[in-house]
């Protein structure tokens, strides 16, 4: 027994080993892991064969190995395509070791089964929450194991099952914890940059806004008093073009304050649910315009501490960018719910033409934007306001198969 339990360590140091090498070299963000051409796939199938080709020999009639622990991993990180990818590579591995290929077919699909709704409650939690989400899942197999066993009357084989099956539990966890806090630390170097960018623009709008926007309200003035002498229809069409140039300049003006004048005390508690009713009624006439429909899921009596109008604009920005992104005929769905942290989940998704990942991570960046005629600062500042409220917005797309905004607000 000594012997396998030595084995099986060296699994463990192997399986937590090339994931590491993984973290350390491959930063892949999480539409990347969701490839078949990623290289955490690659990873999954490495171990996946390692642990397969030199299973844990117990006896002649019981031998172990940790091909749960790449399956499981490939569906919590890589998803359904992953997952049932590295399935099909442990049915063919099954098949050249000459391993019982009808039993591991019928046991690993019901597996399989499980993880894809386990997958998504494991993802609503943080990394306290999603550890004890696998630990539960997990005991489920040593569990159905040990009953087996019992009903065979093994009880020395049962020890070994037990044994082995913390050790799995144990490599599980600290491989949830590894890949976690590697996410974590790539998140708040995301967020160092964008706060430095912040600052930068923050400085800028407190220094210039004023002094740019009162010269040209006066010129405004002065070319809407034009307007109403005798002038040709050319003149007349010339100064309502300069007069919409200026309108434009004076929102980005206004959008360069809102970066630049925080107002978190006057902070208050409001109806979130109403909020997002009232900011689909707003576009409503928008979408109708471009043969777009928004359908909805909210959940009632959503309540968060913030500023109404603040919320409304992050909102009413997104929609509006996810209409713009479709063009025409296409649908918006907008989906609000309590999440299983302490959290309001706001996700605006629609099926309109996407981002590709350069796009993705430059997007919320100041002057970057999609649009022709964009300055990116509309959905800077919808960063703005919701990391003000102690929330976030995380963006996922797909080249010609849309984009979903995630906005996380805390729960009052």
């Amino acid at each position: 027994m000594l012997e396998s339990i030595q084995s099986m360590c060296l699994h463990v140091v192997f399986i937590l080993f090339t994931i590491l090498i993984y973290q350390v070299f491959f930063n892949e963000r999480d539409e990347e892991r969701r490839k078949v051409t990623s290289k955490y796939y690659l990873l999954m199938l490495i171990i996946l064969v390692f642990t397969m080709s030199q299973p844990v020999v117990y006896s002649e009639i019981y031998k172990y190995d940790f091909k749960s622990v790449a399956i499981i991993l490939s569906f919590l990180y890589g998803g359904k395509r992953v997952g049932f990818s590295s399935f099909l590579v442990l049915l063919l591995m099954a098949y050249f070791t000459d391993q019982n290929l009808a039993v591991l077919l019928g046991n690993y699909m019901v597996l399989c089964l499980l993880l894809l709704p386990i997958t998504r409650l494991f993802h609503r939690y943080g990394i306290k929450g999603k550890v004890t989400v696998i630990s539960l899942f997990y005991s489920l197999i040593p569990i159905t194991r040990g009953i087996s066993l019992l009903i065979k009357g093994d009880e020395q084989e049962l020890f070994f099952e037990l044994s082995s099956s913390l050790i799995v539990l144990a490599t599980l966890i600290a491989v949830v914890h590894l890949i976690e806090n590697m996410k974590e630390q790539i998140e708040m170097r995301q967020e160092l940059v964008r706060t430095e960018k912040m600052n930068v623009v923050s400085q800028l709008a407190a220094s210039v806004a004023h002094e740019i926007r009162n010269p040209m309200t006066s010129v405004r003035g002065f070319m809407q008093l034009m307007q109403k002498e005798e002038l040709t229809k050319e003149q007349q069409m010339y100064i309502s073009i300069s007069i919409e140039e200026l309108d434009r300049a004076q929102e980005i003006i206004n959008q360069y304050l809102a970066l630049a004048k925080p107002q978190t005390d006057q902070y208050e508690i409001i109806d979130l649910t109403s909020t997002i009713q009232q900011s689909i009624d707003v576009m409503h006439s928008y979408a109708i315009l471009n043969s777009i429909h928004i359908s909805q899921n909210v959940e009632p009596s959503l309540k968060i501490e913030g500023l109404k109008l603040e919320i409304q604009q992050v909102l009413i920005n997104i929609i509006k960018n996810a209409i713009e992104a479709i063009k025409s005929k296409g649908e918006i769905k907008i989906i609000a719910y309590h999440d299983m942290s302490g959290y309001i989940c706001i996700k605006i998704k629609d099926n309109g033409v996407g981002m590709s990942t350069d796009q993705l991570k430059k997007l919320g960046s100041p002057y970057y934007s999609t649009k022709e005629k964009g300055t990116g600062l509309g959905l800077t500042v919808c960063h703005q306001i919701v990391k003000q409220m102690g929330g976030r917005i995380t963006i996922h797309s797909e080249l010609k198969k849309g984009t979903s905004f995630t906005i996380k607000l805390p729960s009052k």
